[in-house]
């Protein structure tokens, strides 16, 4: 295409560019729009299928139109995203100009849409990194790719005058490819893809070249079976020698003879040092040949990644000046990725998303409904927990997972409003969170829970991984207190919304556990003059929460006795039980 067929470098030649642009393409709808990470694609209606890309990739901020389709492999690289608003509102609009602002490497193209309210997208060409900015008739930004936007992106271009006749143009040629733009985008995808699975691959051979030389070490180990019986039996027929902090023992081999030294763990007992013998000679003569079979498939795999790694890195592209022909580059590492679906990183277009036969559509999360109005969801894979966990659910919801066990990802639904969720509700998700982990036999199974906005999943590790960085509801915003036994606890050990005995102060003062007795527990209360209940400082309490010093109830005899009936403590009492010895 005239002015467009290699990329503008300076601002005469984007003018220049654009102008010859906008001979060619003012007045034609838009057919479609695409938007990516980084980049829209205009097409226009018309036999020549033109197409117009505006790339604000790193490395490839370019503009630049073609006829007829893209080629392939930078079709493909470029990775549309869904319910982007230039796809939304872009289509069917009418292009009714484009430009270059005055002074400034910024290109902008005005739209008309069928409503007849206008639209101007402006695409930064200067910077380290590009922008594309979607402005209303008023000048509010409705889409930018990089907030906040350069005060250039952020005001209309100049009016524009009299749209030119296109019949009078004589340069309106059909376009072709541009090498120079086109090339550039190519190499900078191919650069991307190739940066992203050599560091997938590199990441997979050191972790497999760690499992190789862990399960060598068991081997090795295995192998020493025989030799672990024999100090193990040795050991047993010498306990009485072993003292307390005994480091090693000397004796003879019962079967030969011959001298052997056992070494002993310091911290551990005789009883226990024999157990751990005993184990480490069955766990060697057991797992010998599972061992070995799975050192010789971590070596296989280990033997694959490294040869995919070198064929990957001859596909590698070198400079851009130094590249012949980047399209083909790119070309070739995407065949790469479809012979090697299974190196594909996470979240590529080749990874695998799930498990299970082709064919068969993906199933929702399992579900549960607690008395016909609050939804549970359930994750059934790890798949599936990180999709529920991290995609699917609120920011408000209530995630909950067994506590020390592996299991499944647990969602309550809440509608925005977690301290409306009664305690029995609660209680009966927790139920199926321990029921759906490996703690479902045992007698108690404690279960955490929280707000799914304090749930995070770590960088770089495997699906179904969370790391809960909350879970003491406690610490969140305080809520409104209500009362009620069938209400979340908004307090640490509450039930209705109250403070409650502290554990540890109801095992040193047994009284503690009527709220109306102990005044040395934070649950000691009195009644005001117009009847509401509030806490009073207790007793011998200094008041000063960080030095965690145990209050002194005061009463006489200390917290072994009840205070006599009617009798309340004062401060001469406290003094004068103070005062007297302490009952034994």
């Amino acid at each position: 295409m005239a002015g467009l067929d290699r990329q503008p470098s300076g601002l005469d030649e984007l003018g220049d560019a654009l102008a010859a642009v906008n001979r060619l393409t003012a007045g034609r709808r838009i057919h479609r729009a695409d938007a990516g990470a980084g980049w829209v694609r205009l097409m226009l209606s018309g036999e020549d299928r033109l197409s117009i890309v505006l790339s604000a990739i790193p490395g490839a901020n370019v503009l630049f139109a073609c006829a007829g389709p893209l080629p392939a492999p930078v079709a493909r690289g470029l990775e549309r995203l869904k319910d982007q608003p230039p796809s939304r509102l872009l289509p069917d609009a009418e292009l009714t100009a484009c430009g270059c602002l005055p002074g400034d490497k910024v290109a902008w193209f005005s739209f008309t849409l069928p409503d007849g309210s206008p639209l101007t997208l402006l695409h930064q060409l200067f910077g380290a990194r590009g922008n594309l900015v979607l402005l209303d008739r008023n000048a509010r930004v409705i889409w930018a790719l990089h907030r906040p936007p350069h005060p250039l992106m952020a005001a209309l271009p100049p009016a524009v005058g009299t749209r030119p006749d296109r019949s009078d143009d004589d340069d309106a040629s059909e376009p072709g490819f541009p090498p120079s733009a086109l090339a550039q985008l190519s190499w900078r995808l191919a650069a991307d893809l190739g940066l992203r699975l050599a560091s997938h691959l590199d990441r997979a051979i050191r972790t497999a070249s760690r499992l190789a030389d862990n399960l060598g070490r068991d081997l090795a180990n295995a192998e020493q079976g025989e030799s672990y019986r024999r100090r193990a039996e040795a050991l047993a027929a010498n306990l009485h020698r072993i003292r307390p902090g005994q480091d090693r023992l000397v004796t003879n081999d019962l079967r030969d003879g011959t001298e052997l030294i056992i070494a002993l763990d310091p911290a551990l007992g005789a009883a226990a040092n024999l157990d751990a013998w005993f184990k480490r000679a069955g766990k060697a003569e057991k797992g010998r040949q599972l061992i070995a079979d799975r050192l010789a498939a971590a070596q296989v795999e280990l033997a694959g990644l490294k040869t995919a790694r070198a064929a990957l890195a001859d596909l590698q592209p070198a400079s851009f000046a130094a590249e012949p022909d980047p399209v083909a580059r790119l070309s070739g590492l995407q065949a790469w990725l479809d012979t090697h679906p299974h190196l594909a990183p996470a979240g590529s277009e080749r990874s695998p998303r799930r498990r299970g036969p082709a064919g068969e559509p993906a199933r929702p999360f399992r579900r549960y409904l607690i008395e016909d109005r609050w939804e549970v969801w359930v994750g059934r894979s790890n798949t599936e927990n990180d999709e529920l966990t991290h995609r699917a659910s609120h920011l408000q919801d209530i995630w909950l997972h067994a506590q020390g066990a592996a299991g499944s990802h647990v969602i309550l639904r809440t509608g925005g409003r977690p301290d409306l969720v009664p305690r029995r509700v609660l209680e009966k998700a927790a139920a199926l969170a321990a029921l759906h982990s490996k703690a479902r036999h045992c007698g108690l199974a404690p279960v955490m829970w929280t707000e799914r906005r304090y749930v995070r999943r770590p960088r770089k590790s495997p699906p179904g991984m969370a790391v809960c960085l909350r879970d003491d509801p406690d610490g969140g915003p305080r809520r409104r207190r209500r009362r009620g036994d069938d209400l979340i606890p908004v307090n640490r050990g509450s039930v209705c919304g109250w403070p409650a005995v502290p554990a540890a102060w109801r095992r040193r003062c047994p009284a503690a556990r009527d709220r109306t007795a102990c005044p040395s527990s934070r649950a000691w209360w009195r009644r005001s003059p117009r009847g509401s209940r509030r806490p009073c400082r207790p007793a011998g309490w200094s008041g000063r929460r960080t030095r965690r010093r145990w209050p002194r109830c005061g009463r006489p005899g200390g917290c072994r006795a009840p205070w006599p009936r009617g009798d309340t403590p004062t401060r001469s009492t406290i003094r004068d039980a103070r005062a007297r010895p302490r009952r034994p």
